[in-house]
């Protein structure tokens, strides 16, 4: 081991300053990793930042709770008998996780955690396309500082998920296209490949209609003008991961129900989805929508479009439009299928354009303002504009951030009910669903309701493999009803004007025969307490 420098060495250590590989390396290091490392651990910071929601959990939660706590047999027999087998997978997953727990906060880390490795390789993939550092960083941040992003990092279901294997086989896409390019070998090419179509049939098993991507990359690939053989790979890769996922699609088909609900998208539905790619504010997102923009204007001759190869914008810009906007046009025409959360990694490809159009943004101030100056100060300029831009949006979407992280922005509220039910019930009180819909709020809440007896269930959720189970018919509840002094509704109040005939009796026996004690309205639901005349 040598010793320090002492008297004259010392001195002329001191002047020498410091070592000049040694910062060269730290530098290089920081480039390397801060513009992935700073978006993920904002993304981290902002996906802890009140995921317990106060215990509340929504209707697809409490799916999520309910389907991972069955056995493998039961579960089998729900997504292969009856509905969801498009998220097969998914509970397969959460089966296994909830043996670390079962409160939401610990149901939804899975996601969170999605989330941010999403965000950081949207960051990485941002760089790996523009060659800059910054474009990575600023499309990293804005993609974390989006509130839907948050919204889907604490929300236990597979979304986030589906768009880290979206942005996965994206740049395995890339990968494969430059490996194709660059006239690699051809067992790396095929590995590559490969990787690609393990990685879209992933996806389609945690969605299927992730499966749209293709339509994406066809539109990317096209664009790069490759060689005919890399032409022939992809469609062979992308063949491959869709076949894979045909068993679900067929089945998924079959259960029709599981789709049911949705309706026909509108134009309301455009801009919910801009919202949810660009941001939650007006004003934050139209400026990043004229960041997108910016990105996409060429730079050069010939243009990106026409010039061949792969560019961020040939790869983000189909990103962001075709998914949606085939899976728009077939719920138009055909079987409705548009839920904005279907396609919610589409905003990847506007965090991609919006990062890029931020960096050019910077880049020109850099010029118009520091003329002449050196390469280290433009960087700078580029900085501070950055900085300051994502400091904006974080500042202006504050407001949905922290609606976010409240049970009012679920279309359900399960918990708070359930936790009203449970304070006041009293042993021996029965309980009516209207309908058996909000059966679920038991599923994800049975110690709330375990003083309460639900009478006019037939067949419960576990012995018909179902979410809401059967109930019995209104001649077999009616007797069962006058035979409880306390009746509990939750879901709708009673009315006379439901068009459903069991439920419309079950009413007009509350209302004849009931005093109506208590109402309180929540998110999504009514609960009512009865009392017997």
């Amino acid at each position: 081991m040598s010793s320090a420098p002492t008297g004259t060495a010392a001195a002329r250590t001191a002047a020498a300053g410091p070592d000049p590989e040694r910062t060269a390396g730290w530098r290089a290091a920081a480039a390397r990793y801060l513009p992935v490392a700073v978006p993920a651990v904002t993304m981290a910071v902002l996906a802890v930042w009140g995921l317990p929601r106060q215990n509340a959990m929504g209707n697809d939660e409490i799916v999520t709770l309910y389907a991972s706590k069955l056995g493998l047999g039961q579960l089998a027999r729900m997504v292969f008998g009856h509905t969801d087998i498009f998220h097969a997978l998914y509970y397969l997953f959460m089966h296994f996780w909830v043996v670390l727990g079962t409160s939401p906060t610990v149901i939804r880390i899975p996601s969170a955690i999605a989330a941010v490795a999403a965000v950081a390789l949207a960051a990485h993939t941002g760089r790996r396309l523009s060659g800059s550092g910054w474009t990575g960083l600023f499309a990293g941040l804005i993609m974390a500082l989006t509130p839907s992003t948050s919204f889907y990092a604490q929300t236990a279901r597979s979304y986030t998920m589906v768009t880290l294997c979206v942005l996965a086989s994206t740049l395995a896409l890339v990968r494969a296209l430059e490996a194709e390019a660059a006239g690699q070998d051809r067992a790396r090419i095929i590995r590559r490949w490969l990787a690609y179509a393990v990685l879209i049939a992933l996806a389609g098993y945690l969605n299927e209609l992730a499966l749209a991507v293709l339509a994406g990359h066809a539109v990317t690939v096209l664009l790069a003008r490759p060689a005919r053989r890399a032409l022939v790979d992809w469609a062979a890769a992308g063949a491959a991961g869709a076949a894979l996922v045909l068993p679900v699609v067929i089945i998924s088909i079959l259960q029709r129900s599981a789709a049911s609900w949705i309706t026909r998208p509108h134009l309301h539905d455009l801009g919910v989805l801009f919202h949810d790619s660009f941001g939650a504010t007006t004003l934050v997102s139209v400026f990043l929508l004229a960041c997108a923009v910016i990105a996409v204007l060429p730079a050069g001759r010939p243009a990106w479009w026409s010039g061949g190869g792969i560019s961020l914008p040939s790869v983000a810009a189909p990103l962001l439009l075709i998914p949606a906007g085939v899976v728009f046009g077939e719920s138009l025409v055909g079987k409705a299928l548009y839920a904005d959360r279907y396609v919610i990694y589409c905003e990847a490809g506007a965090a991609l354009l919006a990062g890029a159009g931020l960096d050019r943004i910077g880049q020109l101030l850099g010029r118009l303002l520091g003329g002449t100056a050196g390469r280290r100060a433009l960087a700078s300029i580029s900085l501070v504009t950055g900085a300051v831009v994502c400091l904006g949006v974080l500042l202006l979407q504050l407001g949905p951030q922290h609606r976010a992280r409240t049970p009012l922005t679920r279309q359900f509220d399960y918990g708070t009910p359930a936790r009203y039910v449970g304070a006041r019930a009293q042993p021996g009180d029965g309980v009516l669903f209207f309908n058996d819909f909000y059966r679920k709020i038991r599923l994800g809440y049975p110690r709330d309701f375990r003083n309460i007896t639900d009478f006019s269930m037939a067949v419960s959720p576990a012995k018909s493999a179902t979410l809401n189970g059967f109930d019995k018919p209104f001649a077999v509840v009616r007797p069962l009803m006058l035979s409880y002094r306390r009746i509990w509704v939750v879901g709708r109040a009673p009315s006379a004007q439901v068009a459903n005939p069991a439920i419309r009796g079950e009413g007009e026996l509350l209302i004849s025969r009931y005093t109506l004690v208590a109402e309180r309205k929540f998110r999504g639901m009514v609960v009512t307490l009865w009392l017997r005349h």
